[in-house]
This record gives C-alpha cells, structure tokens and sequence, in this order.
C-alpha cells in the first residue's frame, strides 16, 4: 500500500518537475518563486532516490 503512494507521489513529482522546466518565466519575481518550487521538487524527488 505505501510503496503504490510512495509511486504515484514519484510520478507527481517528476511530471511537476516536467511542467516546470517547459515553463519557465522571464519576470523576476516569476523566476524566484519558479527557482522556489523547483528546489522544493528536487529536493523531495531526491528523497525517493535514497
């Protein structure tokens, strides 16, 4: 039961890491909230790498 979560939070994340990456804004302060939530995607999706 948690390794079928534990997937589909992975496949969340990498298709929100996919959507960021198409999307990335040209304004400042888009840019800092884009660079925000990135980090917070990369940093959980390492979590699964462990």
């Amino acid at each position: 039961m948690i390794k079928k979560i534990d997937e589909k939070r992975y496949q969340e994340l990498l298709k929100q890491k996919e959507e960021l990456e198409n999307n990335r804004p040209r304004d400042i302060d888009a840019m800092r909230r884009w660079k925000h939530s990135m980090g917070k995607t990369l940093e959980e999706l390492e979590l699964f790498k462990k």
